[in-house]
């Protein structure tokens, strides 16, 4: 009897370990404009809406947060604003990952400034941890002005606990604007992209291009699109807050043939209402008429929250493990 019970509790373990290690990984890119200039931003409300997934990209931090060196040895000047948003993801069990310094279009960086941004992945230690063996960092060591990109984007490599999935983020922020001219730079900067992860995924295949790409609408992503590339948002659907100029200006590319099946396509490709999400939050902070409705005030909302709706997707481990 005792050896029966034995073999069924061995057996629910190991079950619970299939199960806990086929859990999909819930993926979030989120571009919170000017991150660190606002001193209205709600940050608590937003680190609470964050606080339901595994791991968070984030793109617009203008400052560091803490104290620091760049890779020349200057020390950062940390920002007080940054930091209380580091803080409240702190408080809600993220570790983070934050780039060693800032990139923009200009002729320098290092500026706590919106002319300049950083990159940063929020993440849980109990799902994931940085992959170092995989291709990591920025695109580019120019850093400032590049000729390819605005802003030179960041490479997050990660892998699960268990060793099923890993994978390299691509951070981006492309150059914004409507006109042909920025058309042609964002084709150029996702083609410069596509050229660099061709150029390291001899150990690697799984590369995911993410975040605010600026594409102002369907006939862009087409004409954009490195070719074998397709989007989560292919429908072009609108991610920004500005209820009177909706753009899809949130992707998330991937090579079908190489990422397809870690995607969870049932659970596919979801933009996360800001101004109905924090609504009820808004009741904590403030007695003031809240900005997101019924009469919407842009200008305010974003500066307590942003001009971009989160994404999310979910990444789940292929059977028998993932070896490229």
């Amino acid at each position: 009897m005792k050896r029966v019970v034995l073999i069924l509790v061995l057996a629910i373990i190991l079950f619970a370990r299939i199960i806990a290690s086929a859990e999909a990984l819930s993926v979030c890119t989120f571009n919170i404009q000017f991150l660190g200039s606002s001193t209205k931003r709600d940050d608590v409300g937003l680190a609470d809406l964050l606080k339901k997934y595994d791991l968070i990209v984030v793109q617009e931090l203008i400052a560091p947060p803490y104290s620091g060196n760049f890779p020349n040895g200057k020390p950062f000047v940390p920002d007080v604003e940054s930091r209380h948003f580091f803080d409240c993801m702190l408080q809600e069990g993220f570790t983070y990952q934050l780039s060693e310094e800032d990139t923009g279009p200009g002729i320098r960086n290092h500026l706590n400034s919106s002319a300049t941004e950083w990159w940063v992945a929020f993440y849980r230690t109990n799902k994931v941890k940085l992959a170092a063996d995989l291709p990591s960092g920025f695109l580019s060591p120019v850093r400032a002005h590049n000729p390819d990109f605005d802003r030179v984007p960041y490479a997050f490599a990660f892998r699960t606990l268990d060793n099923q999935l890993d994978f390299v983020l691509i951070s981006v922020h492309l150059e914004p604007g409507p006109g042909r001219l920025n058309k042609l730079r964002r084709k150029h900067e996702l083609a410069s992209i596509a050229s660099w992860i061709g150029a390291h995924n001899r150990k690697e295949k799984d590369f995911i291009v993410l975040g605010d790409m600026n594409i102002e609408n369907a006939a862009e992503l087409t004409n954009a699109t490195p070719a074998a590339y397709t989007s989560l948002n292919k429908k072009c659907d609108p991610t920004n807050t500005n209820v009177n100029a909706p753009k899809p200006y949130d992707h998330v590319l991937y090579v079908p043939s190489a990422t397809g099946n870690e995607f969870d396509q049932q659970y596919g490709f979801h933009i996360v209402n800001l101004i109905e999400e924090m609504r009820t939050r808004w009741t904590k902070i403030s007695k003031l008429k809240y900005p997101g409705g019924p009469v919407y005030n842009h200008n305010i909302f974003r500066q307590y929250y942003s001009d971009h709706d989160p994404v999310d997707f979910k990444l789940q481990p292929l059977t028998g493990g993932d070896h490229d």
